[in-house]
């Protein structure tokens, strides 16, 4: 009877061991598929982002941008970048190796606010990137109401035409091309 029992026991422990060792075999297929579905995605998203470091490499436009202070006084600041997108203002032009603070404009309806942005750089003819500033837009930092922007601290490491790639939420949202001497 104790025979029959140990047997039994034996059994069931196999039994247990191959169900949970199967769950898990299942487990890390799926993972392993969605591990794969997020690396396509990631490369689906990096060529896009190569068709467009590719593309064009005409310096982004310059602008005026009038604003009325809170307090109802009148500004403006020139702007180098996209109308209906993201552009920057600071000291022009752009000096390789010096820090400067530079202020991002955003012109579009959608809501950034908070969402974490990453600014990378390309120089033309080179193949990779700098990581140049990471930060987020934050309401508090409006220079008008209707105005969102951030502050930040650009440095390029050399002279030559560079490629701004703005991330919001680690997407390519927008690209300004800024000379720098």
């Amino acid at each position: 009877m104790k025979k029959h029992l140990v047997l039994l026991s034996l059994i069931l422990m196999v039994g247990l061991l191959v169900a949970c060792s199967s769950n898990f075999s299942n487990e890390s297929d799926n993972e392993l598929e969605v591990s794969k579905e997020e690396s396509e995605a990631q490369k689906i998203s990096s060529k896009n982002d190569e068709t467009i470091i590719e593309k064009n490499w005409e310096l982004s436009p310059e602008f005026i941008h009038f604003v009325e202070y809170e307090s109802g006084e009148k500004g403006s600041y020139e702007i180098r970048g996209n109308k209906d997108g993201m552009g920057i203002t600071g000291p022009f032009p752009i000096m390789a190796k010096d820090s400067q603070k530079y202020m991002w404009f955003y012109f579009g309806a959608e809501n950034i606010y908070d969402k974490p942005v990453k600014i990378k750089a390309i120089k033309k003819g080179e193949e990779d990137s700098i990581d140049v500033y990471s930060g987020t837009f934050f309401e508090s930092a409006e220079v008008s109401p209707e105005n969102v922007n951030m502050p930040s601290h650009l440095r390029f490491p050399s002279t030559g035409t560079w490629k701004v790639l703005v991330y919001i939420e680690e997407e390519l949202f927008d690209t300004i091309i800024v000379k720098v001497e």
